[in-house]
């Protein structure tokens, strides 16, 4: 088994550095590492072109390179720091180009993958986890464990008392076996981990991230196995959505088009 570890930060010799290399040193024979500065990520220009005429990207740069080298492992770990509240910019730009990713990776089989952040310890990382693991559900994996590390300074994070859970993260990883989820009661969505949830009505609520519908309970949030196992992420649902909505949106605009220069004019736009 390669475990591919992708290691998001810029910072040399800093906290993700340090545990992407903690991770190499006691598992060398494993793990590929990857840092997303190795790699010029340039932001999407909203073309549509390798939708629409079903071509790879015209950016020059190195995503499709980026995007072999991760999904030539047999499983992923996610290391990336906190830039206020969420993740850097660098790795929400890879996510912006998952248009032109999807064609690639539609096929592959269902791979395990961990998150770990790294932040602060200041209460400042409420989207880290759920921007993450849109990272890793857009490219098909199998979320199995995600968490953060505290740590300010350059090799804080190996004061945490829960850096055991890296290694317990691998161990999940080498012992993975694919399973439909099953039924549970939750603080966070067993899909993405999130625990940001969204308001319905009455005791129901969902996870925005995955939108699996659940239920408040005195003791966590109540996940149905059908509706877990139906999230938005699912190859079918994928399927779905690029075949019921991306690809028609063309013809979608063609129909509207007489409408919108109505209005431009009416606006002198």
């Amino acid at each position: 088994m390669k475990i591919g570890v992708l290691v998001c930060s810029n910072r040399k010799k800093g906290n993700c550095e340090t545990i992407g290399n903690y991770i190499n040193k006691k598992f060398s024979n494993l793990i590929n590492l990857i840092f997303l500065r190795d790699f010029e990520i340039k932001e999407c220009n909203g073309c549509m072109r390798c939708v629409f005429k079903n071509e790879k990207c015209e950016l020059n740069d190195d995503l499709y390179k980026l995007i072999d080298e991760i999904t030539k492992n047999d499983a992923l770990i996610l290391i990336a720091p906190t830039y206020v509240l969420t993740i850097p910019g660098k790795l929400k730009m890879v996510i912006d180009r998952f248009l032109c990713i999807y064609e690639i990776i539609k096929d592959l089989k269902i791979k395990p993958a961990i998150s770990i952040g790294v932040a602060s310890p200041i209460d400042w990382d409420q989207f880290q986890i759920p921007f993450m693991n849109i990272f890793l559900l857009a490219l098909g994996y199998k979320i199995i464990d995600s968490f953060i590390l505290f740590g300010a300074g350059p090799g804080e994070v190996l004061l945490d008392e829960n850096l055991y859970k890296v290694d317990e993260g691998i161990n999940k990883i080498l012992n993975f076996e694919e399973k439909p989820y099953e039924s549970t009661i939750s603080d966070k969505c067993p899909v993405d981990y999130n625990k940001n949830f969204e308001h319905l009505k009455n005791n129901k609520f969902r996870c925005p991230v995955c939108l699996t519908p659940c239920y408040l309970r005195e003791n966590g949030f109540y996940f149905d196995e059908k509706d877990l196992n139906e999230n938005r992420w699912t190859k079918e649902k994928m399927k779905e959505h690029f075949e019921e909505w991306i690809l028609k949106t063309k013809e979608r605009f063609k129909k509207l088009l007489p409408q919108i220069v109505k209005k431009k004019n009416a606006l002198e736009l």
